[in-house]
């Protein structure tokens, strides 16, 4: 979730309901001319064009607030970030806040998400080596990927679904392991003694998109242990990025269940 505009407190948000639409409809409209008449034309013209809706909202801690919030196409996503980026543009966002405190309509944040459905996912694949843990964490990937919040809610699930992939492939390979090896070392052991991955090597340029690959299997550790909803924080992955994760994630789980089939 991207957060145009926030205030005091946790950057913490979680969606409850939508505010009826013909009431924000009427507080728009007169915060639009209430920004028009006080010298803010940008900010009239933002608030009027952008299709934000009014939600209730709250947080771990409890807190209830009300947001602007709406979920464009992943361009206009892209678009919104950049120009969120600016101080110019936090300052017009932050003026749309302002003027519906004046209205007596306080707003703790504005916020975007990108659309899932507007986004190209690689699929899932059909695991030929599985278990229910596995299974059970690419399932849950896939709804908390289509929730409000996101595929970044989702991050930890594909860890785990790689996880415990890894160790089931060594499990019937009869790689050893140590007990708490993570995925990093999982995929190592997997590429140096897997007999199917030993006995036809892939090339010189596979080779280096294998390299690339245990690079992003490497930092899906730290991604997921501090840009992820797995652990408390307000640092986490901005939509596109959860979701590249998540794509290069299946992406390897689909070259491995051809490779080692």
């Amino acid at each position: 979730m991207l957060l145009l505009y926030y205030g005091a407190g946790s950057r913490e948000v979680q969606l409850v309901r939508q505010k009826n639409s013909t009431v924000w409809g009427l507080v728009k409209t007169q915060t639009v001319r209430f920004l028009r008449m006080d010298g803010s034309p940008d900010s009239a013209e933002i608030l009027e064009k952008t299709p934000f809706e009014l939600w209730d909202g709250t947080n771990g801690f409890g807190d209830d607030f009300e947001l602007l919030y709406f979920k464009p196409t992943l361009e206009k996503f892209l678009e919104l970030r950049l120009d969120a980026q600016t101080e110019a543009n936090r300052l017009r966002y932050r003026r749309i806040a302002d003027a519906l405190k004046e209205m007596n309509n306080p707003i703790r944040f504005i916020a975007v998400d990108v659309n899932a459905d507007d986004m190209e996912g690689v699929p899932t694949p059909e695991l030929q080596i599985t278990s229910a843990t596995v299974e059970r964490a690419l399932i849950d990937f896939e709804t908390l990927a289509r929730s409000a919040n996101g595929a970044v809610s989702g991050v930890d699930r594909v860890h785990t679904a790689l996880h415990g992939y890894l160790i089931e492939v060594c499990k019937e390979a009869g790689i050893s392991h140590a007990d708490d090896a993570d995925i990093t070392a999982l995929f190592s052991l997997i590429r140096q003694h897997h007999p199917k991955l030993q006995n036809h090597p892939p090339g010189i340029e596979a080779q280096k998109v294998l390299r690339g690959m245990a690079q992003i299997v490497d930092a899906m550790n730290p991604v997921r242990n501090h840009k992820s909803m797995a652990h408390p924080t307000d640092d986490l992955l901005e939509e596109p990025e959860a979701m590249l994760a998540a794509n290069a994630i299946r992406s390897l789980l689909h070259y491995l269940n051809m490779k080692l089939r």
